[in-house]
């Protein structure tokens, strides 16, 4: 768009053939006419930087495997390999890299799954990083106290818990790869002190992985094959996957109803923002629940199936409703302030969300002979990455007393910003 002001017009579109699913972090050239860019795709290879052009719409991938970059006017390009940051002389009028790649500093802060790097170069050269490295999680035990009880697996990267609905014996999460960027499912087996298992192995993402009622099957989002479409496995690790629901819109599953009829999930639409949809499994239809002109996500289906607990921005920011469903005649506020990620006890008597400020919230529920909320109280503080990006990072256990949350590895409030004002000395040792 024109500075001056005027309609916006596309300057990138997704690929298809390369099973692209997001375009972003653009940064222009000194000519003003090309850009960089970052492009998340369904495969490792074709993931990557890349230069466009406001002329032209031919791009070519610039470094594969490499979140974003940054142009300093010395003739040099900044880039990510994991956590460290390097340095490598770049030709703009070839626009091609040249010479060798040098180090500039280890233990950058980056994440992966947003494709973005903690890091930025001024046009006098001075650079600016966050320490920190990758982000590092792990999904640990707390008690309705906040004392830490247990831990699941190793540090990683980790989103969208799912505690196995029957037996409580079995975590399924997904998990991104430090190198490719790229997500899949993996299971924990609680009963035999968390041995982990690989449970999809497509080049392609996988995410938000969603057991079904009899705790069967997993359903979950994959973008194999460009888009972001719904695919079922069953929970044992065999048999083939099968493409449970595609259309055009990105989406991913929120909730199944306890008697396995309705998954709810959540689509972008570039007009309505996230909706929420439910799909009725047996026949594959679809319809809206909550399609606003505001972001209604992270649906949580009541125990009895008779309310819907999710989340909306249209008091001005993310709040937990609850209404009633199939029909949406009433509806109420749960969270005082903001609040995300509602998950239901297994009894119906208790909701909890997250607060904006990460504190582990909980509500009394009465369910009949009508709908009643209590007043939220805090239980604990929690270290989630975000409470508004993912569907969730925690669950509970059927009784309420124990919760399983992706916790960071440390505090990462305070870490410090380095500032270097003569890095390029840096390229000449």
């Amino acid at each position: 768009m024109s500075q001056a002001g005027g309609e916006p017009t596309p300057l990138t579109s997704l690929n298809e053939s390369r099973f692209e699913t997001s375009h972003r972090w653009p940064q222009f050239l000194p000519d003003r006419q090309h850009f960089f860019y970052f492009v998340r795709t369904g495969k490792v290879e074709t993931t990557g930087v890349y230069v466009g052009s406001l002329n032209s719409k031919d791009t070519k991938q610039l470094m594969p495997s490499v979140v974003s970059v940054a142009y300093a006017p010395s003739g040099f390009l900044l880039f990510l390999r994991n956590d460290s940051l390097l340095a490598q002389p770049f030709d703009v009028n070839e626009l091609k890299l040249t010479g060798e790649q040098v180090p500039i500093a280890d233990q950058v802060a980056y994440n992966p799954g947003l494709g973005r790097g903690a890091f930025s170069v001024s046009d006098n050269g001075i650079l600016v990083f966050r320490a920190g490295g990758g982000y590092i999680d792990q999904p640990l035990w707390f008690d309705r106290t906040g004392k830490q009880i247990g831990a699941v697996g190793e540090p990683g990267m980790y989103f969208n818990l799912g505690l196995s609905p029957v037996d409580e014996r079995q975590v399924v999460v997904d998990r991104i790869d430090p190198q490719s960027g790229t997500s899949d499912i993996w299971l924990f087996d609680l009963s035999r002190d968390g041995v982990s298992a690989r449970f999809t192995t497509d080049p392609g993402g996988d995410s938000t992985p969603l057991w079904s009622p009899d705790g069967n099957s997993i359903v979950f989002a994959s973008n194999r094959e460009g888009g972001s479409n719904l695919y079922r496995k069953s929970a044992n690790g065999g048999g083939n996957e099968e493409l449970l629901f595609k259309s055009a819109e990105e989406k991913f599953p929120d909730a199944w109803t306890s008697d396995g009829e309705f998954i709810a999930y959540e689509s972008f639409n570039p007009n309505t923002k996230w909706d929420l949809w439910v799909l009725r499994v047996d026949d594959k239809t679809s319809t809206p629940l909550q399609q606003l002109n505001f972001n209604e996500r992270q649906a949580q289906f009541s125990p009895d199936g008779k309310y819907i607990a999710y989340v909306s921005d249209k008091s001005g920011s993310a709040a937990v409703y609850v209404q009633t469903f199939p029909s949406s005649g009433s509806e109420w506020r749960i969270s005082a302030g903001g609040g995300a990620q509602p998950r239901w006890r297994h009894d119906g008597r208790e909701l909890f969300y997250l607060a904006s400020d990460r504190k582990l919230m909980a509500v009394d529920i009465t369910l009949s002979p009508s709908f009643e909320a209590g007043v939220p109280r805090r239980l604990f503080d929690t270290r989630v990455l975000t409470t508004s990006d993912f569907r969730n990072h925690y669950v509970v256990t059927a009784d309420g007393q124990r919760f399983l949350i992706n916790s960071f590895m440390e505090d990462r409030g305070a870490t410090p910003i380095n500032v270097v004002k003569n890095w390029i000395a840096l390229t000449k040792r």
